[in-house]
């Protein structure tokens, strides 16, 4: 019973007084009573040692827990259901300009459905008042439709007002093929494929940093040059330039909107046309940069742009010898994030110290 008390004190602070026969009787059962508690303790320490979590550290096992908890992110909000509606276009449209409706939109007592920019036009031709409609603005600026290039890989989906601007600047913007009349619509890189296949025409290839002397048939008037470092993809016409000359034209066959992304690479030219006998003061020449296009109006017109002209008695036959070097120029490094508006304006990046934009031509007296 010695041994009970000691153990009946840290729990029963007053063992001594009126009632100590009937605390002596309780005393007895305390071991028994928390015999149990303390082998669920022991149970619950086993189970977090075996998951590697431990609470013998006192305070670092519960701030562990406390920083996993800190930790975790938040789950994100889902998103707003949407669903894909077919609808007239014209309930799109202002009544008025026959163009997309943008926020704010107004509506007259008649019914039309007009922009900002046509309000003022129409109230004086209808002669009925308009009210702003908080709603029409809602509609218009949540309806979104898929991009027309979404077969060729674009997976975006625009504001039906801005579908339009996108499409000019997509990426995604497919090729055309340079043969008038061919149908072809793809990437470049399947256009290779189809020219190789469909038109029997080379693909001649060419590392930058270098001249290649390329023997074209006047016969055939466009021709297919592709970068061997990036597999870029170019084109070198061919048209007539009045009677007495050629026009020679080199440009990069991408979309508008590739060439416009930052990390897309610009090139710089230089063609050259010598006498068929080597006589370098009978020479024409011209360096500028290479301008993009995806074709989707064929391939360049005679004079416009830049383009190199050669005479006839340059030429051998129905044969062009004509030397051309393709240099491929770094992207300028991103501008800081407060000179973004700055440097979108910036032009393109310079040529290579050797080159110049100009053309020149020697003539034997």
């Amino acid at each position: 019973m010695a041994g009970q008390d000691k153990r009946c004190l840290p729990s029963m602070p007053a063992c001594n007084g009126e009632h100590g026969g009937k605390k002596a009787r309780h005393q007895a059962l305390v071991p028994v009573v928390k015999q149990e508690p303390r082998q669920e303790e022991e149970e619950e320490e086993e189970e977090w040692e075996e998951g590697e979590l431990t609470s013998h550290g006192g305070s670092s096992g519960s701030a562990a827990a406390s920083e996993a908890l800190v930790g975790a992110a938040p789950a994100p909000a889902p998103a707003p259901p949407q669903i894909d509606v077919r609808m007239d276009m014209a309930l799109l449209h202002c009544h008025a300009c026959f163009l997309p409706l943008k926020p704010r939109v107004f509506k007259c007592e008649a019914g039309h459905v007009v922009c900002g920019y046509c309000r003022g036009a129409h109230g004086e031709a209808c002669g009925r008042a308009d009210t702003h409609c908080p709603e029409l603005d809602a509609v218009v600026g949540a309806t979104k439709v898929p991009c027309a290039y979404r077969d060729f890989g674009c997976d975006r989906f625009l504001v039906y007002h801005g579908a339009a601007e996108h499409k000019r600047v997509c990426p995604w913007m497919p090729c055309s093929c340079p043969q008038p009349g061919c149908a072809f619509l793809g990437p470049p890189a399947a256009l290779l494929d189809h020219c190789s296949a469909e038109h029997s025409r080379p693909i001649i290839q060419v590392r930058y940093g270098r001249p290649w002397t390329l023997s074209l048939p006047l016969a055939q008037r466009w021709h297919v040059v592709v970068g061997q470092e990036d597999r870029s993809v170019f084109l070198v016409s061919l048209a007539d330039l009045g009677v007495a000359a050629t026009a020679v034209s080199l440009l990069c066959v991408r979309p508008d909107g590739a060439a416009a992304l930052p990390s897309a690479p610009h090139f710089w030219c230089k063609l050259s046309v010598e006498h068929p006998r080597g006589d370098k003061d009978e020479m024409v020449m011209m360096a500028s940069a290479v301008g993009s296009s995806p074709l989707s109006a064929g391939p360049p017109v005679p004079g416009q742009g830049m383009f190199l002209a050669v005479p006839h008695e340059l030429m051998s036959g129905d044969v062009l010898a004509i030397s051309v070097r393709i240099d491929q120029l770094q992207p300028p490094p991103p501008p800081p994030a407060a000179s973004t508006a700055v440097a979108a304006r910036a032009p393109a990046p310079p040529p290579p110290p050797h080159a110049s934009a100009r053309t020149t031509t020697r003539r034997l007296q």
